[in-house]
């Protein structure tokens, strides 16, 4: 499975259906230093970014009665990155300010907003000339301030079983 490319698919049609109002780009950085490298940046869009990194493949075995092992799937796995260009000038939640116009426009709103544009399944069935791929694993974590460029979003991880 070319992981990489199934992703940059899969981000590219969210971003031509304007997914949750949203525009999107994928940025395929194989490393966290090299999506922090990324420049092309839309301020007068509101975009969220996606970024691949840590990606590991293999195969898990599985002991037969007879003592012999055998191959039970193989798997591909990534870690990575979905969020937005930080506003510095904006609260978490209400430490600052307590308001509803001001919970509305805090860190918050936002990573909950993407977090309900993802939902807990956006790990559709991958497919490839090499089969299907099914999701087994998906978790996100919440990042404030990520990398130089200060994205608030998530660090994902995620396993596809084939």
């Amino acid at each position: 499975m070319n992981i990489i490319k199934q992703f940059e698919n899969l981000v590219n049609g969210w971003n031509e259906s304007s997914k949750c109002n949203y525009c999107w780009k994928f940025i395929g950085a194989g490393r966290p230093d090299l999506f922090n490298m990324f420049t092309d940046i839309d301020v007068s869009k509101c975009c969220i970014y996606v970024g691949l990194f840590n990606i590991k493949f293999g195969t898990r075995y599985k002991m037969n009665e007879d003592g012999f092992t055998r191959k039970s799937y193989c798997f591909v796995s990534f870690e990575g990155f979905i969020g937005i260009p930080s506003r510095l000038d904006i609260q978490f939640y209400n430490e600052l300010g307590n308001t509803e116009e001001e919970k509305l426009q805090s860190k918050w709103a936002i990573l909950n907003s993407i977090q309900e544009c993802l939902g807990c399944d956006f790990m559709e069935v991958l497919c490839d000339q090499n089969g299907v791929y099914a999701p087994a694993e998906f978790a996100a974590t919440q990042k404030i301030n990520f990398q130089d460029t200060n994205y608030d979003g998530w660090l994902i991880k995620g396993q596809y079983n084939y």
